[in-house]
């Protein structure tokens, strides 16, 4: 009779456990958030400045290409800028690899 009474009683708790549907999702939501505003929009905010960065390179604007190389552009193709990284001396670069334009100070 014990064993009866003690199962009704753990069905009773497990079915007022199981009311509150949406309240079980709620910390996954809130966690999906604070993901979302520390993470993702950030990274989204970069690559939107990176992308500016790269499409707004023109001639005589000075640059940082990836490795840290600093130059000159002498010239603006679809794909590749001639950087002058010193006297008679011009390179081609990927226009993917502008890191960031100089201000000049």
């Amino acid at each position: 009779m014990n064993i009866v009474l003690a199962s009704h009683a753990l069905l009773a708790a497990a079915q007022k456990k199981q009311s509150g549907g949406i309240a079980a999702f709620l910390p996954l939501v809130v966690l999906v958030g604070v993901f979302w505003f520390l993470i993702m929009r950030p990274q989204q905010r970069r690559v939107k400045e990176q992308r500016s960065v790269t499409s707004n390179v023109k001639q005589g604007d000075r640059i940082v290409a990836a490795g840290g190389i600093v130059g000159t552009v002498r010239r603006v193709d679809d794909d590749t800028i001639s950087l002058q990284v010193a006297d008679n001396v011009v390179i081609k670069v990927d226009r993917g690899s502008v890191t960031k334009r100089l201000t000049e100070a």
